[in-house]
């Protein structure tokens, strides 16, 4: 092959990577978890596979890892609200 003949890929239309994890079942236990920003987390991890299959891999990557931070923010104050409670209702108890 030549150089002229060699093919640039400039007229190849699909996403050069795979996609990124979207993170949805995570956001799912986020839900769970801790309802308002696991809306968010679930909502941010639904865009990483459209925005992966409209070229935009950069921005797709950066959905992804909003989501899984929103998803570690919403189990992590979910846990510490369900830890808070029942500590709260131990001792509310011995009273």
């Amino acid at each position: 092959m030549t150089s002229q003949q060699q093919d640039t890929g400039a007229d190849y239309r699909g996403p050069l990577a795979p996609p990124p994890a979207s993170g949805v079942p995570l956001a799912v236990v986020a839900i769970v978890a801790f309802v308002p920003f696991g809306i968010v987390a679930l909502l941010r991890s639904l865009t990483v596979h459209r925005l992966w299959e409209s070229g935009e891999y950069d921005r797709s990557v950066r959905a992804a890892a909003d989501a899984r931070q929103w998803s570690i923010r919403a189990i992590a104050l979910g846990v510490s609200i369900a830890v808070f409670a029942v500590g709260a209702a131990l001792v509310l108890s011995k009273s």
